[in-house]
């Protein structure tokens, strides 16, 4: 079975919640008023990781019950977003650490993420991440590729990877399916495999 968990921020929640998303227009401001608060929505985030951690650990134990064991090993799949980068690496730690598990760090450079190309000061936050999941015990790989998805695939696949870990895509391509639909082929090849994939903002 493939895990995907989607993580939210609370005031990306909130939003979608104003914008009539979640509940009809005349519930909205009760449920604001009532659980949709900021405070509960990071302990419902807590809950969500939790809830991940406790399914790997299904997975494995019955894995281990049918001999079908593989050791688990979390791939956080970062780009140059700093904030984004920087909280799928410490989420991804965290899982990590709770097993006791080796995690890798993996960037994939596209040619417009050419050194002489990306600005300045997004190469020093690309340094910065790779600093701090070092710090955290994450073995960190630099590819460069054309394709994104083909190049945390293949990747994943060579290395026996079994928790995939990925930034959710900024909004605007949210809303244009031509410019996610890698998110998709990748899922897709990652379900075939019984590969879980936490999307993390």
């Amino acid at each position: 079975m493939k895990l995907v968990n989607i993580d939210l921020t609370a005031d990306e929640l909130l939003t979608r919640l104003k914008e009539g998303k979640i509940y009809k227009k005349e519930k909205i401001q009760t449920a604001l008023n009532n659980f949709f608060q900021s405070g509960h929505i990071l302990q419902l985030r807590e809950l969500a990781l939790k809830e991940v951690a406790t399914h790997v650990e299904r997975k494995v134990e019955t894995e281990i019950k049918t001999e079908n064991f593989k050791p688990i090993k979390f791939l956080a799949c970062i780009s140059s977003n700093e904030k984004i980068a920087k909280n799928i690496i410490r989420k991804t730690a965290r899982l990590a650490s709770y097993y006791n598990s080796p995690w890798t760090v993996l960037y994939i450079q596209r040619p417009s993420e050419n050194p002489e190309k990306i600005a300045l000061d997004k190469q020093r936050y690309l340094i910065n991440n790779f600093n701090l999941a070092q710090e955290l015990g994450a073995k960190v790989i630099r590819i460069k590729e054309n394709s994104v998805h083909k190049g945390i695939l293949e990747y994943v696949i060579e290395n026996n990877m079994t928790t995939v870990c990925i930034g959710k895509p900024h909004a605007k391509l949210w809303q244009r399916l031509s410019g996610y639909s890698w998110i998709y082929t990748l899922m897709n090849r990652l379900n075939e495999r019984q590969i879980d994939i936490i999307i993390l903002s």
